[in-house]
């Protein structure tokens, strides 16, 4: 009893209104540090944004030169003004760029279009008769990178023809930093008012409230009232002053209590372990599936692929022929549009594929762009009219982002006494064929082009 009289006195030191109050302190303490570490840490990103879109846009203004002066020294050689205009009416669409002016080795200004700020700070718009007007200078801090214009004749000979200036403003890569801004305090709000909630939660309901109920609890109790209610503490989830509630109630019939605590540890433990077994069951399921399973485009992957040509290759009486197909060009769609749109055209790809083929036929990605096709039961004639389908439907069909494609397919059909690897390498040499005259075709394994009197399909 001496243990609960120290608990009680301690936890007996004041009205409820002090537990509330300090939970309040506490909220504003916590809150507050979170406040400044949010402030500085926004600080320290703003400024890191900031200078990686400024790096950004002097690069973007940098690469300029490399794509526009070849043709600007064309259109400026050939003194042709409408393919100068259209250049530059292009690179005004450009974001990085406010304003372009081209000029002629005097120093005259040959064509200008957008703004641009002479060496005095003023912005001159160029109207559409392409006379340049003052206007007020924007926000920001304006730059330019001007690129010489040079001629070089077949002999080698360099004539310089003029130069061409970029204008730009780094109120564009400002304009990035305030979205990206505007982003951070949206984000901060959210947090600030989900982690307000969190700490009254935690601080007001689960620990003050409990922090009375104990109290209040102990206070009733001495050597005389052992008999009394148990603790019930009126708060959600499982800590330290449940653990605490639950000592006090259990500390008269602990022995008693014990056996049936035991029993229940027991029964956990067995659901426990039936509930993992069947869980390394699924598990080990699962890894079986995806050790045979391309993760890009769900179908089988090479190592697949191989079991099911060793597979194949067992009964020599019955013909097996294989497939190989590749997008063509599909080095352009990751180049033009980035590899996330490349992985969606190779998952449309593959689909295409498993709509079109047999249910006996084994389709898998072989590698990359190139795809898999094994038919069992198919002899050389039925293979290429089955390739001719699926190289017609994917040239209909309009792929994501990219539009509508073409493939090229090589086909080949076993051989009596042939390896596995020489069938893949005459179908991987039909479709190197295919690349070589042109894509967009099937082409036939040469090695039994005349036994089977078929004549090479392609389409142009």
């Amino acid at each position: 009893m001496t243990i609960l009289r120290s608990i009680r006195a301690v936890l007996d030191g004041g009205p409820s209104s002090r537990d509330r109050a300090l939970a309040g302190r506490l909220m504003r303490v916590i809150f507050g540090c979170y406040v400044i570490v949010a402030v500085g840490l926004t600080a320290v990103q703003m400024m890191v944004a900031y200078r990686a879109a400024s790096q950004r846009l002097q690069d973007d203004v940098a690469a300029l030169q490399r794509t526009f002066t070849p043709g600007i020294e064309d259109a400026m050689w050939r003194y042709n003004a409408e393919v100068l205009r259209g250049i530059l009416a292009g690179m005004q669409e450009i974001p990085a760029v406010v304003g372009v002016e081209v000029r002629d080795e005097a120093g005259r200004r040959v064509q200008a279009t957008g703004t641009f700020t002479d060496e005095a700070g003023a912005v001159w718009p160029v109207g559409r008769n392409e006379e340049a007007k003052l206007a007020a200078r924007p926000f920001g801090t304006p730059f330019s990178r001007t690129f010489p214009v040079v001629h070089t004749d077949e002999n080698g000979r360099i004539y310089p023809i003029g130069s061409w200036t970029v204008h730009s403003d780094d109120s564009i890569a400002i304009e990035q930093v305030k979205n990206t801004l505007y982003v951070i305090l949206i984000n901060s709000a959210i947090k600030s008012v989900m982690l307000w909630f969190i700490f009254y939660l935690v601080i007001r309901t689960m620990v003050g409230r409990p922090l009375g109920q104990i109290r209040d609890y102990l206070a009733r109790m001495d050597a005389d009232s052992l008999g009394a209610p148990p603790l019930m503490i009126e708060a959600g989830g499982r800590n330290e002053l449940h653990a605490l509630a639950g000592a006090l109630n259990t500390m008269r019939d602990r022995l008693r209590w014990s056996f049936e605590e035991n029993a229940a540890l027991m029964r956990d433990l067995r659901e426990m372990n039936a509930t993992l077994q069947d869980r390394i069951a699924e598990r080990t399921r699962d890894l079986e599936t995806l050790a045979h399973t391309d993760l890009l485009t769900s179908l089988f992957n090479r190592r697949k692929l191989d079991e099911a040509l060793a597979e194949a290759t067992e009964d020599r009486e019955r013909p097996l022929s294989l497939i190989l197909g590749d997008i063509d060009n599909f080095k352009s769609v990751n180049d033009r549009h980035g590899h996330k749109v490349g992985d969606q055209v190779l998952i449309a790809f593959a689909g295409l594929l498993r709509d079109a083929v047999r249910p006996t036929d084994i389709l898998g990605r072989w590698g990359g762009e190139e795809f898999m096709l094994l038919c069992p039961d198919t002899d050389l004639a039925a293979a290429v009219a089955l390739a001719e389908r699926l190289r017609q439907r994917v040239e209909e069909t309009a792929l994501p982002e990219a539009g509508t494609r073409t493939c090229s397919f090589g086909v080949a059909t076993l051989a009596p006494g042939e390896s596995t690897d020489s069938l893949v390498g005459r179908a991987d040499a039909a479709l190197y064929r295919c690349k070589r005259n042109g894509r967009n075709r099937v082409e036939v394994s040469a090695s039994l082009w005349s036994e089977t009197g078929l004549k090479e399909r392609g389409a142009a």
